[in-house]
């Protein structure tokens, strides 16, 4: 057991607290507390029957789906008397939402339910269920966004996710850092942990891969359902009807990608129920901290409206936050806890973290391996070109997704380097020994030696960028130990991505191969 002092236990659980917004938060220190409301939509959103899924879309559509009572049955709710169909409703500007109508994309179905739909967050091409009315054994399928309005006509998604003998259903779709596309879904396939588990596939050239459970840290012996991958914090909600929960099926969140999770723990008590809460997705982001503070969630609550049976239907709810709080805790004057217990707990940085660079920098044409330029010189020259890259794509589809690399990764990765380098600083002034790895990678333009040279001056460029920062603070501690760098050049990766581009500088696959990672963070 290791003796840490105040400052750094703080420091660790704001860390935690800020960016694991849907927990309250566990331990000493100070933490940001949320508080949320959970409020029932009226009619016509909601009605007898059973509503699930909303989704915003565009932040103009509000899409769910919906399983009406059939007219003339005003009893008892007849599952088998019609099938669950989409519906949409206009956002206004004002936040007003309109009158719903039946599915106006064209991804309905007069014979089987249709739900569950997912947006890619790139592409914007559509994820959703198909479910057998008989059977009830589900298939995904996919509509590709069209140019200009609109979805394609739908397609079963290719591969092995769909099995004649089981069912794949509640999709929700991620990207990961080479931009490949990321799916998530529920199936009671073989392999799984019992009931209902979460899975994962890669998706390339349109067609699924191999199909990976998410494993215990995920998944449990019961049902788990509705996946929802929030992309912009590394964080995945689901519903599972799992022992210890407050009643039916209660929401979790788990920090991880693919199949490398963080132990699946409730969400605050304030959005979960004695009734069952599933579907839960988020719509709102606060801009500063990425924080989630608003979405929707369905739910058979007392308030639902259903007829006789209060079990059988869910509604829509949408859930915000109520209030914001810090709250403070005791902290001792001496604490004995385990710092590698806490470290790991800190989800304010998930690596590995990209850093990008426009075509042969830094240094174009030189063969040396070493280079005076500091990373940030790199990134603002780059961060300059945005216009003129997201120019040269050859269709708005393209120019869309550039603009988000641009926005998300050139930019946005940068200002997440410059957070952790201010927790490294605090680390260390808090006796801590840090080490970084990172590897250095260029698009495949040039030959091999050359690329070879041209990792090792991007990730020269990145060494510059820490022995300047804040007037060479970290100096003391690279000459000492207490600070290494460990380096790892690779020279050219083959790009890895859908985009149609051909350009070998300004196309998408050649911009995401020209790149350092930070592979890691150890805190010793």
């Amino acid at each position: 057991m290791k003796m840490i002092n105040k400052k750094i236990i703080r420091l660790l659980l704001i860390a935690v607290a800020i960016h694991s917004p849907l927990l309250p938060g566990e331990g000493l220190g100070v933490r940001l507390f949320a508080q949320y409301k959970v409020v029932h939509l009226e009619k016509p959103f909601n009605t007898p029957g059973s509503e699930t899924g909303a989704l915003v879309v565009g932040d103009t559509v509000l899409a769910y789906a919906s399983m009406q009572q059939p007219e003339g049955r005003n009893k008892h709710f007849d599952m088998g008397g019609g099938v669950m169909q989409v519906y949409q409703a206009r956002i206004a500007k004002n936040g007003k939402i309109s009158r719903p109508r039946l599915d106006r994309w064209g991804i309905n179905s007069k014979r089987d339910h249709t739900g569950n739909l997912a947006l890619d967050p790139l592409t914007q091409d559509l994820y959703f269920t198909r479910g057998d009315v008989e059977s009830l054994r589900s298939e995904i399928y996919v509509a590709k966004k069209k140019k200009r309005r609109g979805w394609e006509k739908p397609a079963k998604l290719k591969g092995p996710v769909n099995q004649s003998t089981y069912t794949a259903t509640h999709p929700t779709v991620g990207r990961l850092a080479d931009s490949t596309v990321i799916l998530y879904f529920v199936s009671d396939r073989p392999g799984g942990l019992g009931g209902m588990d979460i899975w994962y596939t890669l998706i390339k050239n349109g067609k699924a891969g191999e199909c990976v459970n998410l494993g215990p840290m995920v998944n449990s012996a019961a049902d788990e359902y509705t996946p929802f991958y929030d992309q912009r914090n590394g964080v995945l909600y689901f519903s599972s009807d799992r022992e210890g929960g407050l009643g039916g099926f209660d929401i979790y969140c788990a920090q991880g990608q693919r199949n490398t999770w963080q132990k699946a723990e409730p969400v605050c008590g304030c959005l979960n129920s004695e009734q069952n809460d599933l579907y839960f997705t988020i719509t709102q982001y606060d801009s500063l901290t990425t924080m989630p503070v608003a979405g929707y969630l369905s739910s058979n609550r007392s308030d639902s409206y259903f007829l006789t049976d209060s079990t059988c239907c869910n509604d829509l709810y949408r859930w915000g936050i109520d209030s914001l709080m810090l709250q403070q805790t005791v902290v001792l004057d001496t604490v004995e806890t385990n710092i590698d217990t806490i470290v790991h707990r800190v989800q304010r940085f998930m690596f590995p973290l990209f850093l990008y660079f426009h075509n042969d920098e830094p240094d174009p044409k030189s063969r040396e391996v070493v280079t005076e330029t500091t990373y940030p010189d790199c990134q603002r020259n780059y961060a300059a070109m945005r216009s003129e890259y997201i120019g040269r794509q050859q269709n708005t589809d393209d120019s869309a997704m550039m603009a988000l690399f641009f926005d998300t990764c050139v930019v946005g990765n940068y200002e997440r380097v410059e957070q952790l380098f201010e927790y490294v600083e605090s680390l260390l002034d808090a006796g801590h020994s840090i080490t970084i790895t990172i590897a250095g990678y260029a698009s495949p333009v040039y030959k091999s030696d050359y690329n070879q040279n041209l990792s090792r001056r991007r990730i020269g460029s990145f060494m510059n960028m820490i022995r300047a920062w804040h007037n060479g603070v970290f100096q003391d501690a690279l000459t000492d130990g207490k600070l290494f760098i460990d380096q790892k050049p690779h020279g050219a990766v083959a790009p890895t991505t859908e985009s149609r581009s051909t350009d070998p500088v300004y196309g998408l696959p050649a911009a995401l191969a020209r790149r350092i990672e930070i592979l890691s963070c150890e805190i010793r």
